[in-house]
């Protein structure tokens, strides 16, 4: 009959929560500890970790009031302090545990090596030592005791020399045979106790009957809630109803303001009591004051519909103009601000391509940079040199005024004259200390240069109707110190055009099947550090969009992709694919390269797509069939040696020709010879 043992002592069901507990804290620390890739990330020609504002870098170091340890890591130091506890509680349980198995040899303190003659001598000796009528009982011992002991020494002797007994403990692990079958159940008997019934159902209840169901529709609800880029569905839905072709760019700030994200139902509750109406106030003012500066279409309207509008808009604006509010908190959330409207400019961005519209597309693209950097929208020229490291308004008006080649931006400023440009900084103020911060970040300023860009199909010389077309793109960064020359829409001022009729190239196939084997058209890649952007949140590796537009028809032809890794050292080849149209003739199309996270980091140029008729390449089959050489000939055995095609000899066809011809004549010839014989025996 089986017998079930619960775990009085708690071993087995410690042991069972220990290891799942385990299986969840291990990859969890794995992912907390493991260095993440942006930490990974090699600095390459260009790095500006760290390079942030005094606001930011206070606000990420840590210390007894600032820790910055996230629930994650919460939970993984606590869940480790229960594994201890646990480890430590299975130890004590295991050493004090009363289920020892039993060993003979350890009863009578023998080697197991032991022979039986040896086994009967020691306990012999034992017998003599242990024997109740012959020992002398200790202070604490008590003569039951002495018997027992007696008893197990003798059960003992016997399991290992007697042939019944030592046979019994060889197959049933015991002396006295098969013992009663015992099932244990890694629980607790207090979980069965009846008395405990109410508070073991009712644990069952919140995590089976409340948590599950909570945390599986949270994540459900959480996961439908949002858009793939992260964005509140109402908020995609509002971009939707409002975005248009035609959508300037204070348009695209209202429409960031209206987001869901930015609501905040305090703020509109208490309105004009909250705490930090008196900071937006003063922001509201200063951003007016400065808009205005730009024309009226600029100007902010005079009332909002709530409070969190408001505050977004004012923010933003703020953000991107560089006023400072004076407040660290509010400052803080500037910077927060910022780094969501961001996200949501990707949001609004996805929309803008799922129409095709260019114009719109590279605007948000635009506004992109310009949050990220902190400088206004309203004066690129001004925006681009507001980049550069303890550059204000006032020194790039100044700068604009001594030396026209400033209003190139970062490339301009290069250019001017070391002694110009150093005379007007320090007289309006620069240290020298801070011109030379501004001279070394400009000679390492990430311009990007435009290479190459044309159109190839694998394995063909034309472009067909309808064909798979790889548009190949070669780049790659030119610091101005490596290289000072000027860059119009990042190439060369005496760049030569290499296609001018059309910007397809024949493929090559040995050199595609060499770029197959070295990695494909990916190659060049060298490792980018972070973007210097000292008023963004977070540390940013930058990027560039790729794609190809028609001006004209304000259409994005091929979808941005992002290419990174590009290094001052080598070209970068990057490819994108894409379908031909279906009609053939020449289309003029834009390739652009457009950076995520600087100014003055953009190219483009123009590229011509020649779409041929499919059945040209059908006649260009047969005028190869045409040309190719008879095997008689000397290009003919040429040809066969290189393994080509050749065509049949003519010889041999005009030799069948005569060999059918004789056969026939001789034949007639036969014919005639009979009829003239039947003619004479007539």
């Amino acid at each position: 009959m089986a017998e079930y043992k619960y775990d009085e002592e708690g071993g087995q069901f410690l042991t069972f929560v220990l290891t799942f507990l385990l299986l969840v804290l291990v990859p969890l620390t794995y992912s907390l500890l493991a260095p993440s890739r942006s930490h990974r990330s090699a600095k390459g020609s260009w790095d500006a970790r760290g390079q942030k504002i005094d606001l930011i870098r206070s606000s990420k170091k840590r210390s007894l009031l600032n820790p910055q340890i996230s629930p994650r890591a919460v939970f993984v130091f606590a869940g480790w302090g229960v594994v201890a506890y646990l480890f430590q509680t299975i130890l004590n349980t295991a050493t004090n545990s009363s289920h020892a198995v039993y060993d003979p040899f350890n009863i009578l303190g023998i080697a197991a090596s032991a022979t039986e003659k040896e086994i009967k001598k020691h306990y012999k000796r034992l017998s003599v030592k242990f024997h109740p009528d012959k020992l002398v009982l200790a202070d604490n011992q008590t003569k039951e005791e002495a018997e027992s002991h007696y008893i197990e020494l003798t059960k003992a002797y016997k399991a290992l020399t007697d042939e019944t007994i030592r046979k019994n403990f060889e197959l049933y692990g015991h002396p006295d045979g098969k013992q009663e079958m015992s099932m244990g159940i890694a629980l607790p008997r207090w979980v069965i106790e009846s008395q405990n019934n109410v508070y073991v159902l009712g644990i069952y209840a919140i995590l089976f009957g409340i948590g599950l169901p909570f945390l599986v529709a949270r994540w459900w609800y959480g996961s439908r809630s949002k858009t793939k880029d992260g964005i509140v569905n109402s908020t995609a839905q509002t971009y939707f109803q409002h975005l248009r072709d035609d959508t300037d760019a204070s348009r695209v700030f209202a429409l960031l303001a209206i987001s869901d994200e930015f609501s905040d139902a305090k703020l509109d509750k208490l309105g004009a009591s909250h705490r930090d109406e008196a900071t937006l106030a003063k922001l509201e003012a200063e951003a007016r004051k400065r808009l205005d500066a730009y024309g009226p279409q600029w100007h902010l309207i005079d009332s909002f519909k709530n409070a969190s509008i408001r505050k977004a808009l004012v923010l933003l604006y703020a953000h991107t103009l560089r006023i400072d509010s004076g407040d660290k908190r509010i400052e803080q959330e500037k910077l927060r601000y910022a780094a969501k409207a961001v996200q949501l400019l990707n949001g609004l961005m996805a929309i803008s391509l799922a129409h095709n519209w260019l114009e719109t597309t590279l605007l948000l693209m635009q506004i992109t940079q310009c949050m990220v950097q902190a400088v206004p929208l309203q004066d690129l020229s001004a925006a681009e040199l507001l980049q550069l490291p303890h550059m204000t308004p006032e020194l790039v008006a100044k700068l604009h005024q001594s030396n026209s080649l400033a209003k190139l931006g970062v490339q301009g400023f290069w250019k001017i004259p070391d002694a110009e440009r150093k005379a007007v900084l320090t007289g309006a103020g620069v240290s020298a200390q801070q011109y030379d911060q501004m001279v070394a970040v400009t000679s390492a300023w990430p311009r990007i240069e435009l290479v190459d860009a044309f159109f190839k199909v694998s394995g063909e010389r034309l472009v067909t109707t309808g064909a798979i077309v790889q548009f190949v793109v070669k780049l790659r960064l030119l610091p101005p110190k490596k290289d000072g020359s000027l860059l119009r829409d990042g190439r060369r001022l005496d760049a030569k055009r290499m296609d001018d009729d059309s910007s397809v190239r024949p493929d090559d196939e040995e050199a595609s099947d060499k770029k197959t084997a070295t990695g494909g058209e990916d190659d060049g890649k060298q490792p980018i550090g972070f973007a210097r952007a000292p008023y963004f949140w977070d540390e940013r590796k930058p990027s560039w969009w790729v794609m190809i537009g028609d001006q004209k028809l304000d259409r994005v032809i091929v979808q941005p992709t992002k290419v990174s890794d590009v290094g001052a050292d080598q070209v970068r080849t990057y490819s994108v694919q894409f379908q031909a149209p279906p009609q053939a003739g020449l289309y003029t199309f834009q390739a652009i390269l457009k950076s995520d996270s600087f100014l003055g980091s953009d190219a483009s140029r123009m590229v011509k797509l020649r779409v041929e008729d499919a059945s040209v390449l059908e006649a260009d089959d047969h005028e190869d069939d045409i040309s190719e050489p008879e095997e008689d000939s000397l290009a003919g055995q040429m040809a066969l040696m290189k393994g080509q095609k050749v065509k049949p000899s003519s010889r041999v066809d005009e030799e069948s020709d005569d060999e059918s011809a004789t056969d026939d004549d001789v034949q007639d010839d036969d014919d005639d010879d009979d009829s003239d014989s039947d003619s004479d025996s007539d």
